[in-house]
């Protein structure tokens, strides 16, 4: 006992050299230094007598079911003994933050207020949020890493305003071991690194709102076959194994500054084979202290528990726990018992007096930084709000972890449907999915997608650019949905086309023919324009999708303009929003090729990479309202945001609400045309066949390309999708995307995802 003593005082001498962050100032009577941390911590040790510093060790479990008379009996009794905290396991948050706000009034020092939350309130308050168990997350991708995070900023935020300070998680240990009967889906999974990763999102979320987390169970729990709650588990691994295992969460946690760390009761044979890990020196003050270089608070797993009362009893155990180099003692069966026999240790020897008052004051270190501020604050039950965030996260959650998605994609991609694809997801305004799969082409040795990869948009581009440069004339009072085109393109006056209106020709409903091969006819940009102008009009205006409606709307906005309508919307629209890879003509936009999915292989151009797949547009230098956009699916789903919105994003307005509303409406309806004004809408009686899935409302609004790219967004779920593919390579036919359902099938997981 002597010699270990001799060592602790050793390494607590050692601790002490530290730095302090101090305060100076200058007077008549020279320099004044002082710290207001230690100043405080001074200040409450000088009111604290050898007992009371004692019980300031100490967090106690408040019991179950207390009334009124019971919780003023409880908090006395253990306001008596100066407690410093209290941990809280069942009930609801109403009767929690009742007492919690009792026990503070009758606290001399503030109270650390404790809860054992891994998966949330929930997991001990039966009227509060529970997530899933850490296992499901660990389910993640490492590019959905932030999902933890947010989970424990959540977690946190309801912990803090119910008056919580310290949050027992996360879970770091490793689940190495199927029979293990305690640990199981608490972990986040079986590998190391992973382990760590996502235990470190879920601390930092959670101290990013002043909530204490604890790594829990040191040195590593996952691979036992038995519960420390019912008897002592033992772990035979080198000190290799856990080195590279089971203690690299922990590492990486103390690296990242978590705040404290919990020590499991295990019988560590390369450690320390005589004593529990938490009644050992060489674990806590040498392992953990010493090589891991933890600096945070050291707490106890709870010392009710059999893998120690089974030995230990009297207060003897709660004693070792202090010489092994703990500061707090969780759950100590007998208040009186224990801190009598920490008391008479330290009467009777001076190293445990200074051991006291050693742990003491890093326990008051903590509740400086992690009570003291907000002491004053009002305890109050987390309301409704917490719940619609919380299910967000969850959602966010079942998206990314959905593999049914994978598999329509890899099914897609082993068919030859298309050689890879961009899914981007926004979800209540956050980018929740951005997945790459496959690659560029269908080469062996072909560069993969990622999120950098730019696609031909096609279609899109009739929504993404040219739509949106109409609605901006509107907004600005240029033009209106029912004006005559003729009215800004002079030369479809005394046409059979003079009559046809921006409503009709965004609404596809104009008499204009579907398609023809202009570019045979002329080699001319300007040209274009004037052959559609020439061509044969349909025999009616019911619906006919139309090409050449959005070549005269894109001439339109240029007249009116002065300006190219890439260059109108760059300047409008993708610059302020940060889309740093949207444009016509990439190549000519500075886009490096390797990043340009390849689209078809022609008889005439070749391999097309960087310049439009469709023959017309290329025919206009690539800038046409029909065709011509490329980008990445991040950009576009920003971009269909903006329009979801109500022409908003990240509180800048582009366009008008009135005027979103007006272009995402049906005008024609009764004509039995689906269509709004330049974006597509779902059949008027959903098929399962259909360029959108069943489960999308009414309200919904998107547009399908024909290079394999789909952008909708719906209103009802506040939900934006986006696929982006390059299904024409190297051959535009068989169109096995369309044929295999792949865009339409993944968008309805994710219907089913949000709806869980």
């Amino acid at each position: 006992m002597t010699k270990r003593l001799f060592a602790l005082v050793a390494l607590l001498a050692l601790a002490a050299t530290g730095s302090l962050s101090v305060a100076q100032t200058f007077d008549a009577r020279g320099w004044t230094y002082s710290n207001p941390e230690t100043n405080w911590i001074d200040s409450v040790m000088q009111t604290l007598t050898l007992e009371q510093r004692i019980a300031q060790l100490m967090v106690v479990r408040v019991p179950l079911d207390m009334d009124d008379k019971q919780a003023k009996a409880f908090s006395e009794v253990m306001n008596g003994y100066g407690v410093g905290g209290v941990c809280f396991f069942v009930g609801t948050a109403e009767r929690q933050a009742a007492m919690t706000r009792r026990f503070q009034r009758d606290a001399r020092v503030p109270l650390m207020v404790c809860i054992d939350g891994e998966w949330g309130l929930g997991m001990r308050l039966k009227d509060m949020y529970s997530f899933p168990r850490n296992a499901r997350f660990g389910a993640l991708s490492a590019d959905a890493d932030s999902i933890v995070f947010r989970m424990g900023e959540e977690i946190g935020r309801q912990c803090r305003e119910l008056g919580v300070h310290v949050n027992f998680a996360p879970v770091a240990d490793i689940n190495a071991n199927p029979n293990n009967p305690v640990i199981g889906t608490r972990s986040f999974g079986t590998d190391p690194e992973r382990v760590a990763r996502l235990a470190i999102m879920y601390a930092l979320g959670q101290q990013s709102q002043g909530v204490m987390a604890v790594a829990k169970h040191f040195p590593g729990h996952g691979d036992t076959d038995k519960d420390s709650h019912l008897e002592l588990p033992v772990i035979n691994h080198t000190r290799a194994y856990m080195d590279t295992v089971d203690l690299h969460p922990f590492r990486r946690l103390v690296e990242a500054g978590v705040g404290g760390v919990m020590v499991a009761h295990l019988q560590v044979n390369a450690y320390d084979s005589l004593h529990p890990s938490t009644l050992s020196p060489s674990i806590v003050s040498g392992l953990l202290r010493g090589t891991l270089g933890f600096d945070g608070l050291v707490i106890t797993d709870g010392m009710d528990m059999k893998g120690i009362t089974n030995t230990y009893r009297g207060g003897n155990a709660e004693l070792l726990a202090l010489l092994a180099g703990n500061d707090v003692l969780l759950l100590p069966p007998d208040v009186e018992q224990s801190i009598e026999a920490i008391k008479t240790a330290a009467v009777t020897n001076d190293t445990v007096r200074l051991l006291v008052d050693y742990h003491c004051r890093r326990v008051l270190k903590a509740k400086y930084h992690y009570v003291r501020p907000y002491v004053s604050d009002p305890v109050r039950v987390p309301g409704a709000e917490h719940l619609a965030v919380c299910n967000d996260i969850v959602t966010d959650l079942n998206i990314n972890i959905d593999r049914r998605i994978d598999s329509i994609v890899n099914r897609a991609i082993a068919e030859h449907a298309m050689p890879g694809c961009q899914i981007a997801v926004m979800h209540r305004g956050r980018l929740v999915l951005d997945r790459c799969f496959g690659h560029l082409t269908y080469d062996s040795n072909a560069a993969p997608v990622t999120p950098n990869t730019v696609y031909d948009l096609a279609s899109l581009t009739k929504v993404c650019a040219t739509t949106l440069a109409v609605m901006k004339l509107v907004d600005k009072g240029l033009i209106r949905i029912d004006d005559k085109l003729s009215r800004h393109l002079s030369y479809l006056n005394g046409t059979d086309k003079a009559s046809i209106t921006v409503k009709q020709a965004l609404s596809h409903c104009s008499g204009l023919k579907a398609y023809d091969a202009l570019w045979k006819l002329t080699s001319e940009r300007d040209s274009i324009p004037l052959l559609v102008a020439a061509s044969q009009l349909n025999a009616d205006k019911s619906y006919c999708y139309s090409d050449f409606g959005f070549i005269l709307l894109a001439d339109m906005v240029e007249r009116i303009t002065g300006q190219p309508l890439d260059d109108y919307v760059e300047e409008q629209f993708f610059d302020p929003m940060g889309l740093a890879s949207t444009d016509f003509n990439p190549i000519d936009a500075g886009f490096d090729t390797s990043r340009i999915a390849p689209t078809e292989v022609d008889s005439l151009r070749g391999l097309i990479r960087g310049t439009v797949h469709d023959p017309n547009a290329y025919a206009m230098d690539g800038v046409s309202g029909h065709a011509g956009l490329f980008s990445t699916a991040a950009d576009v789903a920003r971009l269909m945001q903006m329009v979801l919105n109500g022409g908003v994003l990240d509180g800048h307005r582009y366009l008008r609400e009135k005027t979103v509303e007006t272009f995402t409406s049906r005008h024609y309806e009764k004509q039995g045309n689906r269509r709004a004004l330049g974006f597509d809408k779902p059949l008027l009686v959903p098929s399962a066949n259909a360029q959108v899935c069943p489960e999308a409302s009414q309200a919904s609004f998107g547009h399908t390309g024909f290079t394999g790219t789909m952008v909708w967004a719906d209103p009802e779920c506040d939900l934006v999708y986006v696929f982006l593919s390059n299904r024409v390579y190297p051959s535009a036919t068989p169109n096995r995307l369309a044929q295999m359902n792949v865009r339409t099938d993944i968008q309805a997981l994710l219907y089913s995802d949000i709806r869980k």
